[in-house]
């Protein structure tokens, strides 16, 4: 099975956060309000497909308990996609190891001038902050010299 995230919102702007948190305790629940004011809650569920994701979610977000929590509203909007897709839309992954052009040079045992042309070819990936160069030090892996 899969772990999915889902993103629920309520056609309301009011109802109790903490009956809604005891509602959808099983599913992790982080509940906030949407951009636009409406009782929002993001879950985690496991499923075999993302249609199944959202089949549930939909259930999960109609059960009596949540909309006893907020007065019966209706579902507005539901988001459903894999948790690894969540975790990166949000930032959620550690900072991968950067490194500098020098530094790649050193690595890959070339010149600088040859490191930044690879850069500006887009032969070796690479993200340019401000005027200089970052590369992600897993980047350089297939480009090392073997021993």
């Amino acid at each position: 099975m899969t772990e999915y995230n889902a993103h629920i919102e309520w056609a309301t702007r009011s109802g109790d956060d903490d009956e809604l948190v005891d509602a959808l305790v099983d599913y992790h629940p982080a509940v906030s309000r949407g951009a636009r004011g409406h009782v929002a809650a993001e879950i985690t569920l496991p499923a075999e497909s993302l249609r199944q994701a959202a089949t549930t979610a939909l259930a999960i977000a109609e059960t009596g308990a949540v909309r006893a929590a907020l007065d019966g509203a209706d579902v507005l909007a539901l988001e459903v996609l894999p948790t690894a897709e969540f975790d990166q839309r949000n930032g959620l992954d550690p900072m991968p190891e950067l490194v500098s052009v020098t530094e790649a040079a050193e690595e890959l045992d070339v010149s600088r001038q040859a490191v930044l042309q690879r850069l500006e070819s887009g032969s070796l990936p690479g993200t340019k902050v401000g005027k200089t160069w970052v590369v992600q030090a897993r980047a350089l892996e297939p480009f090392k010299p073997t021993a």
